[in-house]
Formats: structure tokens, sequence, C-alpha cells
């Protein structure tokens, strides 16, 4: 099992899509964080005008930013195998598909999880240097570090796992990401007109929920949101199974 955790992470940092994505969100992030929120943003350049949750703010918005590039990589990480047939040499390799399986979604969870906090770190830092260079300071946050950053970790894996299972449902690098896309974008938001306060229990909706970076505020608290999250994961993880198993490999 560890030769084959081994190879998965080996398949991901040899593709080029992993760094190509990685490096366009970190450099937009650090521009979003570094000149926008903190050079010039609207907190103003005394002291006393910055916001105690301003890091929350960074942290929430910098999340919500990030993590659509992070099941970006995990779907073209997944879904390559597909294009170019390498699920053939996969699971001629190995024989038990369930492996191969758990050995994809950890890895890709951990990846997620490691992307999410340096995404962040990385908020953080690029937001503090701007501010420092219009000669502002921040007050006192409320701010509690490992617990943030446990979220982050969590709600940047789950969403790395959602980016595995659309490209096992699909097969396809397009189909998949535009299933993502449409479903955050166009389909949840129209569900949520006609659900109303039942809203908050959307899959997408709830993953968001995890670090508050849902646009709605009739929300999960990050606690429930956890929970929901995992149970929805857990169910598309298993549907993914199914299909994984019973599927031609071609």
């Amino acid at each position: 099992m560890l030769a084959l955790f081994k190879a998965e992470f080996r398949k991901l940092f040899t593709v080029r899509s992993t760094y190509i994505m990685t490096i366009f969100a970190l450099i937009f992030m650090g521009l979003y964080s570094f000149y926008f929120e903190g050079y010039k943003g609207n907190t103003g350049s005394a002291a006393s005008q910055l916001s105690p949750t301003a890091l929350q703010e960074i942290v929430t918005n910098g999340a919500g930013m990030g993590v659509l590039f992070a099941s970006i990589i995990a779907i073209l990480f997944m879904a390559h195998e597909y294009r170019y047939n390498t699920i053939m040499y996969t699971l001629t390799i190995n024989v038990r598909r369930t492996k191969v399986l758990l050995a994809k979604m950890f890895t890709i969870s951990i990846f997620g999880a490691i992307y999410g906090l340096l995404f962040i770190l990385l908020a953080i830092g690029s937001y503090l240097l701007g501010i420092s260079l219009r000669d502002a300071s921040l007050p006192p946050q409320q701010f509690e570090v490992w617990a943030e950053l446990g979220k982050v970790a969590f709600y940047y894996a789950g969403y790395s796992i959602l980016g595995i299972i659309l490209a096992i449902v699909t097969r396809n690098v397009v189909g998949a990401i535009a299933t993502l896309l449409i479903v955050s974008t166009t389909l949840e938001p129209l569900l949520g007109v006609l659900l109303k306060d039942n809203a908050k229990y959307l899959p997408i909706t709830v993953l968001d929920s995890t670090v508050g970076a849902a646009i709605s505020q009739n929300v999960l608290s990050p606690g429930k949101a956890i929970l929901f999250s995992t149970l929805y994961l857990s169910i598309g993880a298993f549907v993914a199974w199914l299909l994984f198993m019973r599927r031609d490999a071609s």
C-alpha cells in the first residue's frame, strides 16, 4: 500500500498542470492580498481604522478564492488517467481497485490540505506586508489560529475529494470542471431561491460554510458544516467507488 501511495504522489507531482495551477493561484492570491486588500484596501491607513477581524476576513475570502484551483487540480489528477488511458496500467499493476481509489483520495486530500494552508499563509503574509507599506498596523485580532487553519485544511481537502468524485463520475476533464462550476455558481444559487432557509443544507453551501465562505448569511455553523460535509463527501465517495469498481477501465 505504501508503494501505491508513493506512486500516486509521484503522478501528482509529475503533471505540469499541478504546478501551473498552483503557481497561477499563488500569484493571484498574493496580488489580491498584498495590493488590493493590504496596500490599497478599504480598511484605512491608520491603525484605529483597521478591523479587529481583518485577518479572519482575509482567511475567509482567501480560502474561497483559492479552493476551486485545488478542486481543478484534483480533477486533472484523476481525469488525465482516463484521457491518456494510463488508468489501464494503474489497474493492471494493482488488482484491487478499492486500494487504488483509496490511495488517490488519500493523496489528493493530503495535497489539498497542505495546498490550502500554504495558500492562506501566503494570503496573511502578503496582507501584513501590504498594510506595513502604508504605515498601518493591526489592532488586536479576533483570530483563533489553530482552529482557522484546521478548518482551511478540511475545506481544501473536501474540495479536492469532490474533484476526484466528479472526475470518476464523468471520466472527462471538461465535463468534471463544467459540472463543478455549474453546480457551484448556477445550480445551487437557483435551488437556494426555492429552498430558502433550507438552502444552507445544499452540499456546496455546506462545504463553503466550514470556513464561512458561503455568500448567504443563512449558513450552518462551522462545526455542523464539517459534519454535513463529511456526510455528503462520504456518500459521493461511495457512489464514486461503485462506479470505479463496476465500469470498464477504458
